[in-house]
């Protein structure tokens, strides 16, 4: 789902975003800095650092996530996106099949821009967790101002990137329409084992074993 840019004229409550030039913009408790690439999306891009609650109080510090070696995979979706929602199955079996690997599922809602409101988003997930009979077991972000999907240049949804040990995109999920719930989970699974493994090497971001 190819969508127009992220609105940036109004600066949120929900997020501090620091500049490299050190320019502060106020926010509510969350800080973030990052360097905007040129450009869309893509592998070897810097992510942000942000420090944020999820909509259930979750603490999500992407800095204390590589300390301790986490495999982090940012999914940026909206609830009028069906091609996002409908990989919401495959996200919530990967985080409880690669959990014991580390992995940490954070899924990034960019209904900021229609000023929808926390609770809104809280609702959806509480009605789609009923009608599938599922439990979304992954924190989602109410990213009110949309600065991380702005700062990364995410200009389609859905949007799923792996985060490597050194705060880098290295891999990226960006389709829709596919034939299957198989092929969706095949498809973000194939960047999360290849995540696992490259930060499982000595020297690329994993401990060698004892």
């Amino acid at each position: 789902m190819k969508r127009a840019p992220f609105r940036t004229g109004a600066i949120g409550t929900v997020l501090t975003l620091l500049f490299l030039t050190s320019t502060a913009l106020a926010g509510s408790g969350v800080e973030g800095a990052y360097i905007r690439p040129v450009g869309g999306v893509g592998p070897g891009d810097p992510v942000p650092s942000f420090h944020a609650k999820g909509l259930y109080g979750e603490d999500l510090d992407l800095g204390n996530l590589l300390k301790y070696e986490k495999k982090v995979v940012l999914a940026f979706w909206s609830m009028y996106c069906q091609a996002c929602v409908e990989k919401f199955d495959a996200m919530i079996a990967i985080q409880n099949k690669y959990e014991y690997s580390g992995l940490v599922v954070i899924s990034i809602n960019t209904d900021g821009e229609y000023r929808k409101g926390e609770q809104v988003i809280r609702d959806f997930i509480g009605a789609y967790e009923k009608q599938h009979g599922v439990k979304v077991n992954f924190p989602v972000l109410y990213d009110e101002t949309n600065w991380l999907a702005l700062a990364m240049n995410v200009n389609f949804l859905p949007t799923i990137i792996t985060v490597n040990s050194e705060g880098k995109v290295h891999n990226i999920y960006r389709r829709f329409g596919e034939g299957s719930k198989e092929e969706i989970l095949t498809g973000i699974e194939d960047i999360v084992l290849d995540l696992i493994a490259v930060t499982s090497k000595p020297g690329l971001g994993g401990k060698s074993e004892p």
